[in-house]
């Protein structure tokens, strides 16, 4: 009898240490779930201040066609809560333009959130005539803001008015 309850004693303490073990890891595993999700809720929450739209009239895009890169000019506003950067790519019907240049309205200098960019790109290839209608698809990047960098898009139809 001495002899059955020593090894159900010894079976319950390996138990015991085993399971005990087995908590541990468990619960230290759990705790880096936890960080991830509450790092990925975080991220996401941020993600929701970067924002860009199309600013001004989509049916009066000023379109230059006295050049032979035909220059057009159009505006993206930062509506969302973050500095955006310059860092950016441009598609009028689906071609980056050879050429681009922006100024940010009214600072020129940092895309501030309610701060304008103007973006004028050109392209030999852009053949187009008066109240042609293009899309416009831009993506920019934001500045570091929470230690991540966003992007946000926008895209848009536009018509083309020659000045």
């Amino acid at each position: 009898m001495a002899d059955g309850g020593a090894s159900t004693f010894i079976m319950l303490i390996t138990a015991l240490l085993i399971s005990g073990s087995a908590s541990a890891i468990l619960i230290s595993e759990w705790g880096k779930a936890a960080s991830v999700v509450q790092q990925s809720e975080r991220k996401s929450s941020l993600e929701s201040d970067v924002s860009v739209a199309f600013a001004g009239d989509p049916a009066m895009v000023a379109y230059d066609d006295s050049t032979l890169q035909h220059e057009l000019t159009f505006y993206v506003l930062n509506d969302g809560e973050v500095e955006m950067s310059d860092v950016y790519e441009v598609y009028v019907n689906g071609v980056a333009p050879s050429t681009k240049t922006e100024t940010v309205k009214p600072s020129g200098t940092a895309w501030d959130p309610g701060y304008l960019l103007e973006i004028t790109v050109s392209d030999a290839s852009f053949a187009y005539s008066d109240t042609d209608d293009v899309t416009i698809y831009f993506i920019g990047l934001s500045e570091s803001y929470g230690s991540y960098t966003f992007s946000a898009s926008m895209s848009q139809e536009v018509r083309l008015h020659v000045e």
